[in-house]
């Protein structure tokens, strides 16, 4: 016969005690009886949490420029620069956020830069180092104006991989005011 340990006996009778608590009812002062309350005992599955990442970049410790743009056919491919004002050495990992908007604090302005293939691979920027992301904005003349709606942008609003805080960073063209159009897309951080 099998023994059941002592902590697997007391939660047992632990668990019995408040089941037969629970299905009596008591009686209040003047003898009346209450009616039971229902107890649930439910168990649920871990919980995946994310660990914090306290290593990685911050706005507030980088500075983002733009480098030399390159002309392709239809585009401009313009290098996001982010670096490293802080004084320790941090992490960037990822897509940045990128968006046309039209003034430093101003509206978007049509839709947000895709995700445009790349491979995420976490890139360690040292105090005074830097590491890109290139966006590829569109000729938004190449559309039609009634597809496209141009208006003018002041520059970009962009966000580093895994931060909800952004920066202003001025690219004076036209963008397309309709969301439908692909104006913008942008790769991982790459050293």
């Amino acid at each position: 016969m099998r023994t059941q340990s002592p902590r697997t006996l007391l939660g047992v009778l632990g668990i019995a005690a408040v089941l037969t608590a629970s299905a009596c009812g008591s009686t209040d002062e003047t003898g009346t009886a209450e009616p039971s309350r229902d107890i649930t005992f439910t168990r649920s599955a871990p919980t995946e949490t994310t660990a914090p990442q306290p290593d990685r970049c911050l706005i507030g410790e980088l500075q983002v420029t733009l480098g030399q743009a390159s002309g392709a056919a239809g585009s401009q491919e313009i290098p996001l620069v982010f670096t490293n004002t802080g004084t320790r050495g941090c992490v960037l990992h990822g897509y940045p956020g990128v968006s046309y908007v039209a003034a430093p604090d101003g509206p978007q302005v049509g839709a947000a830069a895709e995700r445009d293939g790349g491979t995420e691979t976490p890139v360690t920027v040292a105090p005074g180092s830097r590491a890109t992301a290139p966006v590829r904005a569109t000729v938004v003349q190449n559309y039609p104006a009634e597809t496209c709606g141009p208006t003018p942008v002041a520059g970009f609003r962009v966000y580093p991989p895994d931060d909800t805080g952004s920066v202003f960073v001025p690219y004076a063209t036209t963008g397309c005011s309709q969301n439908g159009v692909k104006q913008l897309s942008v790769q991982p951080v790459t050293e």
